[in-house]
């Protein structure tokens, strides 16, 4: 888990580590990106408050929608990637729970995730 606080003395490598906006909030951040006239990423003027992975599987399901929705070619090359995935795993003779690329691609997004098979929940 990630300790911050505004100052924190890091013994094990004899520094301090400063925070000056460990404590900000979004709006104290976005008037200062604006008072400072600071560039940012253009994916924030259109929606979205993070960027990084496109389909990240730790981002909520709504943000995954958008993503593939506003960038369709990604979902491609999800699929690019889940049919090698299937084809390997067939060479390797491993034990199949997907039928194709769109049903490994529905259980990474969570599509339906109360039914997708293979899923667990903690009460399984």
């Amino acid at each position: 888990m990630w300790d911050c606080t505004l100052i924190k003395l890091m013994k094990e490598k004899g520094s301090t580590l400063v925070n000056p906006i460990y404590d900000w909030l979004d709006t104290d951040i976005w008037e200062y990106i604006r008072e400072k006239d600071i560039k940012t990423n253009p994916l924030y003027s259109r929606g979205y408050d993070r960027v990084g992975c496109i389909g990240c599987p730790l981002a909520p399901y709504h943000r995954r929608q958008k993503e593939f929705a506003d960038y369709p070619q990604y979902k491609t090359l999800y699929l690019n990637a889940f049919r090698e995935m299937l084809k390997t795993r067939k060479e390797k003779g491993l034990k199949e729970i997907w039928k194709d690329e769109q049903e490994v691609f529905d259980w990474w997004i969570e599509e339906g995730k109360h039914n997708v098979k293979g899923q667990l929940s903690l009460f399984d």
